[in-house]
């Protein structure tokens, strides 16, 4: 079974989650989050997120991060760099609750690390929704 990992700026990731948990019960341990307040070093956020992937090594990883270009994303970088010769690792930006209700769903029936790639994009995108356009098909 594949890892998912939400890793956001101050306390995003962790709602996320919670909201998640709230909406579907709780989730799977392979479904974790990784929150970066305000001053935290980033060293040390790093040396969590490779804690994960390493524990992830057999099944893979897929990272969601709240935003492209953010600290959480440079970093999942950093460590894809790191890694992706010796663990399957996906990263993908963007992170939104449509989404991540999807991946939990697509984990809890064991689909690959490559299924939830394409998940997680597509929920992503059709999670957003115009009500006007939507009511007027």
């Amino acid at each position: 079974m594949a890892n998912l990992l939400l890793l956001s700026h101050s306390q995003l990731a962790e709602s996320i989650y919670e909201t998640v948990k709230l909406i579907m019960g709780k989730p799977s341990d392979s479904v974790s989050y990784i929150t970066l307040p305000y001053g935290q070093d980033l060293q040390a956020y790093q040396a969590e997120i490779e804690a994960h992937v390493e524990k992830a090594k057999d099944e893979g990883i897929l990272i969601l991060t709240d935003l492209f270009g953010g600290s959480p994303f440079m970093i999942s970088v950093k460590t894809f760099d790191k890694y992706h010769d010796t663990v399957p690792i996906e990263i993908i930006s963007g992170m939104n609750l449509p989404m991540v209700v999807e991946l939990v769903n697509a984990i809890s029936q064991s689909r690959s690390l490559n299924e939830l790639k394409e998940i997680a994009l597509n929920a992503g995108i059709n999670g957003i929704v115009d009500f006007k356009a939507k009511l007027n098909a």
